[in-house]
């Protein structure tokens, strides 16, 4: 069970590691050989990543391919907290990533598993954030998981109207920056899954959520989310 919810918040971890803006994943401060990126969860939702990138060929600002090395974390209400390795062959092509891994033979083999990287909002603004009172529309994404893993519906979720907020000071790695927070709501439908044949639903979720999108950098260094009174914030603590 653990390989199949890493699998599924695999998504979430590479989506917070990166920029919502025109560049994407493939032009991140972290996209080079030696490149490093972490991240750290609190709160409800505990979401951590340790990631090495290597191997990092790119054709254009949405065309790039790397392989990603490192270990992930979590620990969600209600599931027991785990940790993962993780090493795949990464291709990104117009915002899409999909993936590969050695199998037993020591051959490379599709994930079967495939995201959009702007799932959580952080790759679907569209254009420049650049005034309180802008908006980005609503949209709706999928997550088909790797089915060795776990035998499952796609997980569907919905983001709402992303409105932006004044622009603040935080904290963040690269020390104090001027930040947009960008407010929506998260939802994602309910589904269910079967671990060798016994099924288990998964509940849908709803949350509310604010990117804190810092121009200077390029990235979303900052997610805070809140369900039903559980806050939760998953932040970049390193890159380079």
């Amino acid at each position: 069970m653990r390989r199949t919810w890493y699998s599924a918040f695999a998504a979430i971890l590479f989506g917070l590691a990166s920029s919502p803006a025109s560049a994407g994943l493939c032009q991140a401060p972290f996209m080079h050989n030696g490149g490093q990126a972490q991240l750290t969860g609190s709160g409800g939702m505990q979401l951590g990543a340790d990631l090495a990138f290597s191997e990092v060929s790119k054709q254009d600002g949405d065309h790039c391919d790397a392989r990603v090395q490192g270990t992930a974390t979590y620990g969600l209400a209600g599931l027991p907290a785990g940790k993962s390795t993780l090493d795949y062959w990464m291709a990104v092509r117009n915002g899409q990533a999909t993936f590969e891994r050695r199998n037993e033979q020591g051959k490379r083999e599709a994930a079967e598993g495939r995201f959009d990287l702007r799932m959580l909002g952080l790759f679907a603004y569209g254009e420049p954030v650049t005034r309180a009172g802008q908006t980005f529309p609503e949209l709706r994404f999928q997550i088909n998981l790797d089915k060795k893993a776990v035998q499952t519906q796609p997980i569907v979720v919905h983001t709402g109207l992303k409105t932006v907020g004044e622009r603040q000071t935080i904290q963040t790695a690269a020390g104090e920056q001027s930040c947009w927070p960008i407010r929506y709501t998260r939802r994602i439908e309910p589904t269910q899954a079967s671990f060798n044949g016994l099924v288990l639903p998964i509940p849908g979720m709803t949350s509310s959520v604010t990117d804190w999108f810092c121009p200077d950098l390029n990235m979303v260094m900052r997610q805070e989310s809140d369900q039903s009174g559980v806050a939760s914030v998953v932040e970049v603590t390193k890159m380079q």
